[in-house]
């Protein structure tokens, strides 16, 4: 997201650090007040001419059992709401500038509010590039369908990088089956 942002717009930033906060009363408890917060992209110029857009991102795995008995739908507003509570008061009230939670499910699904924001940015990047807006459109979601293929085959492989350091996770066969579903 923030490479294609790059290619689009002059300022943008990958992990900006948030303003620290000097006795602002941020609304939410649950609010990320914490002196050293981050949000995961910063564009200015985004949605609106010389403001600034903030965007964190979440991916979580639809699957889960603590998830089973919830619609996509449902879990992507729900996490977009927790990243409203979290970021959202402290972004409009000190950085002055607009929020939107980025909301990806490892399947490839997606939140309206990320999905809108994709739109935009394909939009944004076709006009530049002088290209058909489905070709672009098709390109970055491919572009993110496969980071979240990348980031799921680490999470199961590991990286390709030596572990000499690291203790040895002897995990049972059957563990890994049915952690994948898989019957023998």
């Amino acid at each position: 997201m923030c490479s294609t942002m790059k290619e689009v717009l002059r300022d943008v930033q990958c992990e900006p650090p948030l303003i620290p906060l000097s006795g602002e009363e941020i609304l939410p408890t649950r609010a990320n007040r914490d002196h050293e917060a981050r949000a995961d992209i910063r564009a200015r110029g985004f949605w609106t001419d010389q403001q600034s857009a903030f965007f964190d991102i979440r991916v979580f795995y639809p699957h889960a059992p603590s998830y089973q008995t919830r619609s996509l739908s449902s879990l992507c507003k729900s996490f977009e709401k927790e990243k409203k509570t979290l970021y959202g008061d402290r972004i409009l009230q000190v950085e002055h500038g607009s929020f939107t939670p980025m909301v990806f499910s490892s399947c490839g699904g997606s939140g309206e509010e990320t999905s809108a924001a994709l739109r935009k940015l394909a939009s944004m990047a076709a006009e530049k590039r002088h290209e058909n807006y489905s070709h672009t459109i098709a390109l970055l979601r491919m572009r993110l369908a496969f980071s979240l293929i990348r980031a799921s085959i680490v999470c199961l492989r590991g990286t390709r990088w030596r572990r000499s350091n690291l203790p040895s996770l002897d995990v049972p066969s059957d563990c890994v089956l049915h952690e994948l579903r898989v019957d023998v």
